[in-house]
């Protein structure tokens, strides 16, 4: 068993979105993260080493909030990759930077639908 340790965890924006993207593309359906192209109504289905360009936490006096901009794979239920995604970061999140899951939104933007060939 584990001892708890006193003091103050303080994790960064940057470290909280990469943790949040690596949970993401471990959810069933997800292809990949989406950046938005400045200008253009396409996306750009993001490398695995930048997927933290497909995350934006902000901080508010409520909380944290994190979007997700991701391409899902065609055919797939939507809903139900949501669900799953949201829970999966918020558990993930939650285990590794000790972020309060009371404390956190997370906000799904599916960006685009791609075959898995």
């Amino acid at each position: 068993m584990t001892e708890p340790i006193a003091g103050t965890l303080n994790v960064s924006n940057d470290v909280i979105a990469d943790i949040a993207g690596y949970a993401a593309m471990s959810c069933y359906g997800v292809v990949g993260m989406a950046e938005q192209l400045q200008g253009a109504e396409s996306v750009r289905l993001l490398p695995g080493q930048r997927l933290r360009k497909g995350v934006l936490v902000t901080a508010g006096e409520d909380g944290l909030t994190v979007d997700l901009h991701v391409v899902i794979e065609a055919g797939v239920n939507m809903r139900s990759v949501s669900e799953n995604l949201a829970s999966s970061v918020s558990f993930t999140l939650s285990e590794i930077a000790q972020i309060d899951p009371a404390q956190l939104k997370i906000a799904i933007h599916i960006d685009g639908m791609k075959s898995r060939l």
